[in-house]
């Protein structure tokens, strides 16, 4: 491989034919530039030349971090998850192009990342911006069923205010927003918890993994020599202690939720340690009664606020779940309360096929399952954990019962038995006294006796 260099006027430059395009065959020219000698240039010629021969070329193009990132999320979103894909658009937008993103490529180290960390852990989290006041919905509706007959105009059950008028064609309500009786409570700026400034050391880690992916794509292509985010030092992410509910604490929680409409949602999370995102992506379709499982396929998850379906979290996400008689019983009244729901409604209903959804038939964001799970929990007065909290507990109980390792990391979804041991073994405290008990015994036999003894 051949090169060439040439002057325009103080300024030497050299070229050389580089590998074809990807796409359209052509041949790419690789360029440098700005040296003020022949030789300088020869030398910066020979070097690159030498670099590209070992696959590691690196073109003269001074890509700054920012449209970088971009180029590199858009190459490579077909190869991932949509969410991970705006997971990773969401880190490059608020937490690197602020701060490194006008910075060229070849700038960076691992002392940048590591001053990038610091400012992010100090000060990085960023303010919400506040949302709109919600239109108001045309809740006066003249419903007419299969035999049309005028039905009652019937609200949403979760909406404040409520009509159940039946409406005449010419009734000047039609069309017409309910206003709300009560005022609606909402929690001051002083009654808001406020969040420190810093981010979280996961989402600072977070960040950082999605740099090292995007540096380990800039070597190969030739933007950066090498990955420098290796030399990087992410935070430490510190442990925190799992919350869980005990059996009765689960009991008396599903008595508290015996009347609230996604009663059957809350069953299925306590029997079977689903996660939300699986209980908000349950199709009805996918649910065989007479069976006695339910098929876990799509799940909705949320990123920067929007739902979107994915294919689970793991390779074991996707799998029939086996269901008991109890929770069979409690899923076969939802699905006639559904169909009669589907029947009142008629052309006005929006049948998505969900398992979980409102009287109209869309689906609960995923948030609104957490916000309501929380609600109930506290009337229940029991201790306060999160919805995924109960996924351990019901994990949890599962070893208590001396359940099968293998037999529940399977039905709990995880992509393998180590997993499970992992995140569980510390809750088997009855598991741990046992062995405690047990190699005491053996150890100390009657050497020692108690002090009433002695």
């Amino acid at each position: 491989m051949k090169g060439r260099v040439y002057k325009r006027g103080n300024i030497w430059y050299y070229r050389f034919d580089g590998d074809k395009d990807p796409l359209i065959g052509k041949r790419q020219q690789i360029n440098g530039s700005g040296y003020k000698t022949e030789r300088e240039a020869w030398k910066e010629c020979r070097a690159a030349i030498a670099e590209h021969e070992k696959g590691r070329v690196v073109t003269a193009t001074k890509r700054k971090v920012a449209a970088a990132l971009d180029e590199w999320i858009t190459r490579v979103e077909h190869s991932i998850k949509p969410s991970m894909a705006q997971n990773w658009r969401n880190y490059a937008k608020y937490y690197v192009k602020p701060y490194i993103g006008e910075r060229d490529v070849k700038e960076i180290d691992g002392g940048v990342c590591d001053a990038l960390y610091a400012k992010l852990l100090a000060e990085g989290r960023v303010k919400a911006k506040p949302q709109p006041p919600r239109a108001k919905q045309t809740l006066h509706v003249r419903r007419v069923d299969k035999n049309g007959k005028v039905q009652a105009c019937r609200p949403y059950r979760y909406d404040n205010a409520r009509c159940y008028r039946k409406h005449a064609e010419d009734d000047p309500l039609i069309g017409k927003p309910i206003e709300p009786s009560t005022r609606v409570r909402q929690a001051t700026t002083q009654q808001r918890k406020q969040l420190p400034p810093g981010l979280e050391p996961k989402t600072v880690v977070n960040t950082h993994r999605m740099l090292h992916r995007a540096w380990e794509d800039f070597a190969k292509w030739g933007w950066a020599k090498r990955n420098v985010v290796i030399d990087a030092h992410p935070p430490r992410v510190p442990r925190k202690g799992r919350k869980v509910w005990t059996v009765d604490q689960l009991q008396t929680f599903l008595q508290q939720a015996r009347q609230d409409r996604f009663f059957a949602l809350w069953v299925l999370e306590a029997t079977s340690g689903m996660r939300r995102c699986e209980l908000a992506g349950a199709r009805q379709d996918l649910l065989d009664l007479d069976g006695g499982t339910l098929q876990i396929e799509a799940t909705r998850v949320v990123v920067d606020g929007k739902v979107i379906e994915s294919d689970g979290k793991t390779e074991n996400a996707q799998h029939l779940l086996a269901l008991d008689p109890f929770t069979l019983a409690i899923l076969a009244n939802h699905v006639d309360q559904l169909d009669a729901e589907r029947h009142d409604f008629g052309p006005d209903y929006h049948d998505g096929g969900w398992l979980f959804c409102w009287e109209n038939g869309q689906p609960p964001h995923p948030d609104t399952i957490t916000r309501r799970f929380k609600k109930l929990a506290e009337r229940a007065g029991l201790p306060e954990i999160d919805l995924h909290d109960v996924r351990h507990s019901y994990a949890t109980a599962g070893r208590n019962a001396k359940i099968d390792w293998k037999s529940l990391s399977k039905r709990i979804g995880h992509a393998d038995v180590a997993f499970t041991m992992k995140q569980y073994v510390q809750t088997d405290l009855e598991a741990d006294r046992e062995v405690a008990n047990t190699l005491a015994d053996l150890i100390l036999g009657g050497l020692l006796v108690t002090a009433d003894q002695g």
